[in-house]
């Protein structure tokens, strides 16, 4: 079952399915909120599959992944999700496109300036802007939540 709303909604329709069950596979897109959902589901969750617009912020497999868990860490915090690391992602891409826009910043040259970025490398994730293009990126993963709300890839 493809499910495309927020985790509430989704949960309780899991969370129904189970107790009458239902045991086919429910898919979520990303919007969910993996969290919110993996936290309100519990163990009931286990088996339910989301897909993901970043990489996955919990191995530190790749420079990105890598530099977001350093980042979280300094001022003491280990609660890494897909929802701050899309968050961190999208703070390097505006970083980089004010750094391109320069001085004298307005809509237009910050529009311009993204809309340069051609396979902006971030560390193994890259982002692709155009006049016509304003999508980003192409990545997409399939993550699987365990028991006790686990993310698994």
């Amino acid at each position: 079952m493809i499910q495309i709303s927020a985790y509430t909604s989704c949960a309780a329709l899991i969370t129904q399915a189970r107790a009458k069950t239902f045991n086919g596979q429910f898919f979520n897109v990303s919007f969910v909120g993996s969290r919110a959902l993996a936290d309100e589901l519990g163990d009931v969750g286990s088996g339910v599959m989301i897909s993901q617009v970043v990489p996955f912020p919990f191995a530190p497999t790749s420079p990105i992944v890598r530099e977001y868990q350093q980042r979280m860490t300094e001022p003491g915090t280990k609660d890494f999700d897909f929802s701050s690391m899309e968050g961190f992602i999208a703070a390097k891409v505006l970083t980089e496109g004010l750094r391109l826009a320069g001085r004298g910043l307005t809509r237009e040259s910050l529009m311009t300036a993204l809309e340069s970025l051609k396979d902006y490398n971030l560390g193994g994730f890259a982002i692709s802007y155009g006049p016509k293009d304003h999508e980003g990126s192409q990545f997409t993963d399939l993550t699987l939540l365990g028991r006790g709300g686990k993310f698994v890839r």
